[in-house]
């Protein structure tokens, strides 16, 4: 899923290295990152950040958090980050200082967001493999079938390890039925996007 940011959010972006210094964008996205990561308010605050201009510095600030949540959320990797911020017309050492933080830090970040709000199981893995019943020299009977063997998962927040939530065998028409009513589901919430 490609990354979608509001214009705020964008010019919160695009203010690093330009409006505000490339020295201060540095400390702000470090900063930025130590709070996001920080399950406390126990990280202190690096005042030459707000010096010059604060409504910028809380701008940029609060578009940074967001891109690294966003991307988080949609698993992106570091060449689509890099490729959507250089169409966001990001500065180049800024752009790259937002790509390799992100890279650096994205199994950590992946936890943080894991340990949000997180009610029913959240499942963030899918893994399948398909399985044929077939006749072999030790048996003469054999149904033919194909079943699919699905594993349903997500990552564990403290230590990030993958584990099952649920698992289960289904046939062929068994698993087109689950393939459209999970179309089913993705074009409602397309149209709920759009109003």
């Amino acid at each position: 899923m490609a990354i979608k940011l509001s214009d705020p959010v964008i010019k919160g972006l695009q203010q690093l290295g330009t409006d505000i210094n490339i020295d201060i964008s540095k400390k702000l996205i470090a900063n930025t990152l130590k709070h996001t990561l920080s399950p406390e308010a126990s990280v202190p605050s690096v005042p030459d950040i707000y010096i010059t201009n604060a409504d910028k510095a809380k701008l940029s600030e609060y578009a940074v958090v967001t891109l690294l949540a966003i991307a988080t959320k949609h698993g992106t990797d570091a060449a689509s980050l890099r490729a959507f911020l250089e169409k966001c017309e990001i500065q180049s050492t800024i752009l790259e200082e937002l790509v390799r933080t992100y890279d650096d830090h994205r199994k950590e970040l992946t936890i943080r967001q894991l340990q949000i709000g997180s009610d029913f199981p959240h499942i963030t893995d899918v893994q399948w493999r398909i399985m044929a019943d077939v006749r072999s020299s030790t048996s003469d009977c054999s149904s033919g079938e194909v079943s699919f063997h699905v594993n349903l998962g997500r990552y564990n927040e403290s230590n990030g390890e993958r584990e099952t939530i649920v698992e289960f065998v289904c046939s062929t028409e068994e698993m087109q039925l689950l393939i459209n009513k999970l179309k089913e589901i993705e074009r409602h919430c397309e149209k709920v996007a759009t109003k």
